[in-house]
């Protein structure tokens, strides 16, 4: 069984929601309502047959089930999730090859089982870098990134959190204009990830920008 960090957090979500229904609720249709969205999200997210799977689907079925429980059981299923690939300090210099002074994350320093992407900030620049991966390899984007925080929906994991507005310079045409596209993004990159349970929601973001 592979995991990606996106469909690791969706799963971790969608079983805290469970949990939060069994302390909470009391009506039994309704917990057998949301066990079963349970797990038909597991189901979407595990597509293929697995010993993993039919543990998990068993483990939430438990009307007893914790938080703490929980923990340790996701704890193990990260086991399985396939981490975010750390470019080298030239392909990221590559990818972003028209940036002077680029400062680099310190990928050492992450968890990259906790990324569907990557996420920095440049106060001293006022810029923000994303890099991330899609069918054609690593790929990254850079834009001006406001220090007027505020709290709204981000455009990538689509929460509410605390965000900035993200304006990416793109060419508009064939007369060589340019023009600035962005969006509200999340401050902290970290979180985003956290929340962001499709990477469909990351890549629609960039393309929009783009």
């Amino acid at each position: 069984m592979k995991l990606e960090p996106y469909h690791y957090f969706a799963l971790a979500k969608a079983i805290d929601d469970l949990i939060n229904v069994y302390q909470s609720v009391n009506d039994k249709q309704t917990v057998n309502a949301v066990q079963a969205l349970t797990t038909e999200k597991i189901n979407e997210i595990l597509t293929e047959d697995s010993t993993q799977k039919e543990e998990l689907l068993q483990f939430i079925l438990d009307p007893h089930l914790t938080k703490a429980s929980a923990e340790r059981y996701l704890n193990r299923l990260k086991e399985h999730v396939t981490p975010f690939v750390a470019p080298s300090s030239k392909q990221v210099e590559k990818v972003f090859r028209k940036t002077k002074k680029l400062h680099l994350p310190n990928f050492d320093a992450m968890d990259l089982k906790e990324h569907t992407y990557i996420g920095w900030n440049d106060p001293g620049q006022q810029q923000k870098f994303l890099l991330y991966y899609d069918e054609h390899g690593l790929q990254g984007l850079k834009g001006n990134f406001s220090s007027n925080v505020l709290k709204n929906v981000c455009s990538i994991c689509h929460k509410t959190s605390e965000v900035a507005l993200f304006l990416a310079t793109t060419k508009k045409g064939g007369d060589g204009t340019y023009t600035k596209k962005g969006n509200y993004i999340c401050v902290d990159s970290e979180k985003c990830n956290h929340q962001l349970y499709d990477k469909k929601q990351l890549l629609d973001f960039v393309a929009k920008v783009k």
